[in-house]
C-alpha cells in the first residue's frame, strides 16, 4: 500500500476539520432557531403590582417571549425579583424590568433614609435657635421648648426630646454633603431643619412648635445614648438657684439640703452634675 506524502495527510485534515466546523454551525444554527421559535424566559406581573410593594414569588410568573420583543432590562430569573421593592407600578402581564425595581445600590429619593418606626418633620430656626447653622444631616441633636406666659402664666422651659437623628438641613442630605467637593451650605438667618421622630413625638413638636419656641442643642459627634433627666425650668428656679442658701443652724439634725444639679443616667449608672 502506498503511503501518502505529508502533504496528503494535511490536505486531509483540512477536509475533516471543514466537515467538522460546517456540522457545528449547522447544530448551532438549528438550536438557535429552536430557541428563536421558543423564546426566552422573562419574569412578568401575574396581577397589578402598586408601587413601593415587596415582589413575593405569588405574584410573578416566568413566561417565554420571543427575543426581539423582550424589553431592555427585563428580569429573566425568579429568584432575582422576589424580594424586592417595586418603585413604580407593575401592571398585570407586564414585564419585570430592573428600571421598576428599587435594586440594591438605587435610591429611593428622601424617603429611603428615613428609618422604618420613624417620621420625618421639619422645623424652622434661626442662626441663633439651630446652633448658628452648624446642625448638618446626620447630627444628633436635643430639643427644647419654652412656653411664655401667654401660654402658661409664666415662662416655662424644658428638655422634651433627646437624642433625635437630623434627616435634612433645608434641602441638603447626608448623602449630598458627603459628594466630594461640595461647597459648604450658606449660613442663613432662617433655615429648616427636618428631624426623625416617632408619629408621637411629631404631634408633640407640632403642639411645641405652635404655642412655644423651638431650640435645638447639638450632642457630641460621638452618641452615648445617655438620656439627662431635667425638669421643667421656670425663671423663679433660675433665681432660687443661683440665690445663696443658709447653712444649716448650729445643732440641725435633721437631712442636708438636697443638693443642685440635674440626674444624668447614663446606662445602669446614675450620677448628679451639680449646677453652678
Amino acid at each position: 500500500m502506498a503511503k501518502l506524502s505529508t502533504k496528503g495527510l494535511i490536505a486531509i485534515a483540512l477536509v475533516f476539520s471543514l466537515l467538522a466546523a460546517v456540522l457545528v454551525y449547522s447544530f448551532l444554527k438549528g438550536l438557535a432557531d429552536q430557541t428563536a421559535k421558543q423564546g426566552l424566559p422573562v419574569v412578568v406581573a401575574k396581577a397589578d403590582v402598586p408601587p413601593k410593594t415587596r415582589l413575593t414569588a405569588e405574584m410573578l410568573q416566568v413566561v417565554n417571549v420571543p427575543a426581539e420583543y423582550i424589553q431592555p432590562g427585563a428580569v429573566q430569573e425568579l429568584d432575582k425579583a422576589v424580594g424586592i421593592v417595586a418603585r413604580e407600578q407593575i401592571v398585570a402581564g407586564e414585564q419585570v424590568t430592573q428600571r421598576r425595581l428599587l435594586l440594591e445600590g438605587k435610591s429611593a429619593g428622601f424617603t429611603g433614609i428615613i428609618p422604618p418606626d420613624k417620621r420625618a418633620v421639619s422645623v424652622a430656626v434661626t442662626e441663633v435657635t439651630g446652633v448658628a447653622g452648624l446642625v448638618k444631616p446626620g447630627d444628633y441633636v436635643d430639643v427644647i421648648v419654652t412656653f411664655d406666659t401667654n401660654i402658661l402664666g409664666e415662662h416655662l422651659s424644658q428638655i422634651f426630646l433627646q437624642n433625635v437623628r437630623v434627616l435634612a438641613a433645608n434641602r441638603d442630605t447626608e448623602a449630598a454633603a458627603a459628594e466630594a467637593g461640595k461647597k459648604e451650605t450658606t449660613t442663613n438667618t432662617k433655615m429648616t431643619v427636618t428631624l426623625a421622630v416617632s408619629p408621637e413625638e411629631a404631634t408633640r413638636l407640632t403642639v411645641a412648635d405652635e404655642k412655644g419656641k423651638i431650640r435645638l442643642v447639638l450632642r457630641p459627634y460621638l452618641p452615648d445614648g445617655a438620656v439627662v433627666v431635667a425638669n421643667a425650668l421656670k425663671p423663679r428656679d433660675i433665681v432660687n438657684a443661683s440665690a445663696p442658701q443658709p447653712a444649716p443652724a448650729a445643732g440641725w439634725s435633721g437631712p442636708a439640703p438636697a443638693p443642685k444639679g440635674i440626674q444624668v443616667i447614663r446606662g445602669t449608672k446614675t450620677e448628679m452634675v451639680p449646677v453652678n
